[in-house]
């Protein structure tokens, strides 16, 4: 609903509805205060967008008041949303875990072992968002916040190495060789058998050596595998 100023009663402004109905608020110092605010932003010539798309790109709050030469107060509550933004997607990349040799490591944890003096800050360009680290020397990535993706995107960040995402890290094991398993001899069949026992039947009988009186003869192989009437009754 839209409210038109109509006048006002000491410390009230009185507002209409569209239906004719009024109601009137405080003045208070809150509100004198975003008059004030909002008279210079008018009257700078410059507007909201205009600060966050600034603020976004990388510029402070200081800098861009400096650069439409008004008080910061006039340009921070429009770059606080843009503020929290950038605080939110640069926490993102640096827990962005990542492949690291064979473990997984936060991107933060991965950059200051490299470059233990290095100091991130996050903004945007249009290529996307842009993740830079200074230390010893300045290192960029290109961040895509739904993919958890970080890609180095100057030659100091490819020293450091390119990471891939966890959902996108792939682990390539080497190939265990698998060792051969001996073949098993074949086993021997029951035809077999009984040829090779053929074979030593008709081979010269070795003298038995005789048992002692009254105690009875053990049962040869032969006979424990054919049987002693099976022995009997082959001519062979």
């Amino acid at each position: 609903m839209e409210l038109k100023f109509v006048n006002r009663e000491g410390d009230f402004l009185i507002f209409e509805a569209p239906d004719g109905t009024r109601m009137q608020t405080l003045l208070d110092e809150s509100l004198r205060d975003a008059i004030r605010k909002n008279h210079v932003v008018e009257s700078s010539g410059f507007t909201p967008k205009d600060v966050q798309s600034l603020i976004r790109s990388g510029s402070t709050v200081e800098q861009v008041a400096e650069k439409f030469g008004v008080p910061s107060s006039a340009v921070e509550p429009f770059a606080l949303p843009i503020l929290d933004e950038l605080k939110y997607v640069l926490e993102t990349a640096l827990n962005t875990s990542l492949a690291d040799g064979p473990s997984m490591k936060r991107f933060e944890d991965i950059v200051l072992a490299f470059d233990p003096g290095a100091l991130f800050s996050v903004s945007k360009s249009e290529d996307g968002w842009v993740v830079a680290a200074k230390g010893s020397d300045t290192y960029t990535w290109l961040f895509n916040p739904k993919a958890r993706l970080l890609e180095p995107s100057n030659s100091a960040a490819r020293k450091i190495g390119k990471h891939p995402a966890v959902r996108d890290a792939i682990f390539e094991a080497p190939a265990v060789p698998v060792s051969e398993i001996p073949e098993e001899a074949p086993s021997a069949s029951v035809h077999d058998l009984v040829q090779e026992l053929r074979s030593r039947r008709q081979a010269p009988a070795e003298i038995k050596p005789q048992t002692a009186k009254g105690r009875a003869s053990l049962p040869s192989w032969d006979e424990i595998v054919l049987g002693a009437s099976h022995l009997e009754a082959d001519p062979n």
